[in-house]
């Protein structure tokens, strides 16, 4: 317990203060116009659509930025704050579907940026290995906070005055941008350096997706944030309806999914170390899966119960998913961090299918048949990923550390 705390004071600063402020920004943003979306009247396809939107251009920026991320971090870091005021801007002065399309798109441009330059600052900043673990898993709940206090903040404050959570949050990122810009230093790596891995990023792209152990926790990835991403762009119009909710009361009721989520996340690492982390990641998927599609949908007490169960199910996939790509990576890739650009992409991609397909499902056999289909889905890639996890080598078998 001494060596954790001192490892964390070590690693405590401007680089991972400002990492973590531009991460917690950035998912506020993501999660706090969810309660809103259905107040613009428009189809469920409409809406998963502009859900989607932002993972869609941030898939696309990725790869484009990656170029620019060594050699210019922290200007990229200050381009993508820009952008996110600029966005937040035309959320609080318009009222428009096709501008918040448009608003949408460009912050997925801009978390492409965040995301990729942040992570990047760290891994320069902290090169000890144990620091920068310790450094990347605290900046990671940034994100987790800004998840659960996103929708809250969002909708909460939007019932007070529409322009309200829009104009704070660009306060706030405008504070953030001048600390980067007066706090953060800038750092690059060596050219020589840089070619050299550029010479291997296509090689080991391609072994790593060869691999079958990696290609089934990707698929976990993208399918578990599929589901959490229909069901979220979708519940908002359907508790309004069914329930009379308020967007206030819509926002507070993603509490019952992220608090579980966030718990389960923190525990993960002890969780593995007792059970395997491949075993808590089934289960996980299982969880969530079945909770997706339990019914019926319109008795309240049992949605609670099925957000709490299945965003705890949805924080065991999100905590142990880490650990076990990273331990692929070092058996059988070198130790290359080129692993989490795929299980960002993943991710994102979760966040493509899920409020597309699934505000079209809805649309056509109501929301009780979108996360029924959602849900068999997922708890049967859960079977399927237990059994393969019962041959696999070196993944399941042994205890993950931590």
């Amino acid at each position: 317990m001494r060596e954790n705390l001192s490892l964390a004071k070590r690693v405590a600063g401007v680089p991972l203060g400002v990492v973590w402020m531009c991460l917690f920004c950035d998912y506020v943003l993501m999660t706090m116009a969810i309660p809103i979306f259905p107040l613009l009247h428009t189809s469920d396809f409409m809406t998963g659509l502009l859900f989607a939107a932002k993972a869609i251009c941030q898939i696309c920026c990725s790869p484009l930025l990656s170029g620019l991320i060594d050699r210019h971090g922290k200007a990229i870091i200050m381009l993508g704050l820009a952008l996110e005021i600029s966005t937040l801007l035309m959320f609080s002065v318009t009222f428009s579907y096709d501008v918040w399309m448009l608003a949408r798109g460009l912050s997925g441009v801009a978390s492409a940026a965040l995301v990729s330059a942040g992570f990047a600052q760290l891994q320069r900043a902290f090169p000890e290995q144990e620091e920068r673990a310790m450094a990347m898993g605290l900046a990671t709940t940034g994100i987790i906070a800004g998840v659960c206090l996103g929708p809250v903040f969002g909708g909460t404050l939007y019932e007070l005055r529409p322009c309200l959570p829009f104009a704070l949050l660009a306060l706030l990122e405008a504070a953030v941008l001048a600390a980067v810009w007066l706090g953060l230093p800038q750092s690059s790596v060596g050219a020589v350096a840089e070619a050299e891995a550029g010479k291997t990023d296509g090689t080991t792209m391609v072994a790593m997706l060869k691999c079958r152990e990696v290609a089934e926790v990707l698929g976990a990835l993208m399918l578990a944030n599929a589901a959490i991403a229909c069901l979220e762009s979708t519940t908002a119009r359907y508790f309004m309806n069914t329930f009379d909710f308020t967007v206030g009361q819509v926002s507070l009721f993603y509490l019952f999914t992220s608090v579980p989520s966030c718990l389960v996340s923190g525990l993960a690492g002890p969780l593995a170390n007792s059970f395997g982390a491949r075993r808590v990641l089934g289960l996980g998927l299982a969880l969530q899966g079945f909770f997706t599609l339990v019914g019926p949908k319109d008795v309240l007490g049992l949605e609670v119960a099925s957000f709490v169960i299945l965003g705890a199910g949805m924080g065991a996939v999100d905590g142990t998913s880490p650990a076990i790509l990273g331990q692929l990576a070092d058996s059988k890739f070198g130790g290359t961090g080129k692993i989490y650009l795929m299980s960002n992409i993943a991710v994102q991609s979760g966040f493509v299918i899920g409020p597309i397909l699934g505000n079209a499902v809805v649309e056509v056999g109501g929301f009780s048949c979108g996360m029924f289909v959602m849900g068999a889905a997922l708890f049967s890639y859960a079977l399927l990923f237990s059994a393969a996890g019962t041959g696999a080598s070196g993944v399941s078998k042994p205890l993950l550390q931590a």
